[in-house]
């Protein structure tokens, strides 16, 4: 399975990006309860501009338990596809989220404050860019 896995990332490093989410899936058909393996899918699905899809394996991944470093990384994926989706809602709430959890994650407090002025939140008072980086 590992090596699969590397073979897969590998193939979209090189810019095999169908072969690499083709992969990908049939590993997540192997290994359903592999968190990795969703998270590594999730971001296949992210980078063939199929946001809808991405979505279940991002979720997938961070409800099997990732490692700190995944986690961080697929928040910050699921965050900003929920924010491609235009769910504002689900973006602002998965980045409140990373910011609680990666405090000194810059990324995703960026993203954060991208959500909030595509959401035209800070016009309404919601939010407060500025006071992200204060």
């Amino acid at each position: 399975m590992e090596t699969k896995l590397v073979t897969a990332i590998e193939l979209r490093e090189s810019g095999h990006l169908q072969e690499s989410n083709e992969m990908l899936t049939h590993l997540v058909e192997e290994y359903p309860d592999h968190a990795s393996i969703h998270y590594q899918c999730a971001w296949s699905y992210d980078l063939l501009g199929e946001e809808r899809q991405a979505v279940f394996f991002y979720e997938k991944a961070i409800e099997l338990g990732l490692s700190s470093e995944k986690l961080e990384d697929a928040l910050l994926g699921l965050g900003s596809t929920y924010r491609t989706l235009g769910e504002y809602e689900k973006s602002k709430h998965i980045f409140l989220n990373g910011m609680e959890t990666y405090p000194d994650n810059k990324a995703i407090q960026t993203f954060y404050a991208m959500t909030l002025y595509k959401s035209e939140r800070t016009s309404q008072g919601d939010g407060n860019i500025t006071e992200l980086f204060n």
